[in-house]
């Protein structure tokens, strides 16, 4: 009976242990859940070695970057707690994953809108034209060669979620986002935001500030991002 009870005792701890077992599947999902990832980044877990019985080390791959992370169980469950700089410290993984979250890639993209506008304007007023342009572009297009690296040391292609800005000079500007009457100085960059998708939204010249919005779900996210000749006539206030 005592041998019966023993071999019980033991395969309950063999069981136990091995769902207690901290491993990639778990390790994959704090890593997306952290970073606030969408669909179209990968992660990539290289290696996970425990370095005590609550702290484990998980290098990964993030978009092909390699990261060294620290993992720590706590009451709630594991946690991502720490990342390994370029210089082999360790910081608080917030000071990280901050920049993978929806708010500060929407601000990061409308920064890189108002970059490329102020190429645009500088170009033009050097040149009294604006280079080509209608739609996505790539390192070799005319445009990007026109503004890099003489008005910007390197000009934004993709939004921080992965999808082509696009850029439209000229003539090209009519018919798009409901623009009209636009002539030769006329341009636009625009994000189609987290989805990728372009928005269902057409600008009113009489109400051009009807537009921009206030981020109040995360749906908000999905919206477009579009400045023209300068100004935002669809963004997110307060950025």
């Amino acid at each position: 009976m005592k041998t019966k009870i023993l071999a019980l005792g033991l395969a309950f701890l063999f069981f136990y242990g091995c769902a207690q077992k901290f491993d990639e599947v778990q390790a994959e999902n704090i890593i997306k859940s952290s970073f606030e990832l969408t669909k179209k980044d990968s992660v990539e877990i290289l290696g996970i070695s425990m370095e005590e019985k609550d702290v484990a080390i998980v290098k990964f791959n993030l978009n092909e970057v390699q990261m060294s992370s620290k993992m720590r169980k706590y009451d709630t469950g594991w946690q991502l707690d720490e990342i390994q700089s370029e210089l082999g410290m360790w910081i608080p993984a917030e000071n990280l994953t901050k920049f993978f979250s929806q708010p500060e890639k929407q601000k990061i993209a409308m920064m890189d809108i108002t970059i490329i506008c102020t190429a645009l304007a500088d170009f033009a007023t050097d040149t009294g034209t604006l280079p080509k342009q209608d739609g996505i572009y790539a390192i070799d297009s005319e445009f990007y060669l026109s503004l890099s690296p003489f008005y910007v040391k390197e000009l934004p292609i993709k939004d921080p979620w992965g999808n082509n800005f696009r850029a439209y000079c000229g003539l090209a500007c009519n018919g798009k986002f409901g623009i009209s009457g636009a002539d030769s100085y006329d341009f636009i960059i625009a994000s189609y935001g987290k989805d990728g998708e372009k928005d269902i939204w057409e600008f009113n010249a009489m109400d051009p500030e009807g537009g921009l919005f206030v981020v109040k779900d995360v749906s908000d996210f999905d919206k477009d991002l579009i400045m023209w000749n300068g100004s935002w006539i669809r963004a997110s206030r307060g950025i």
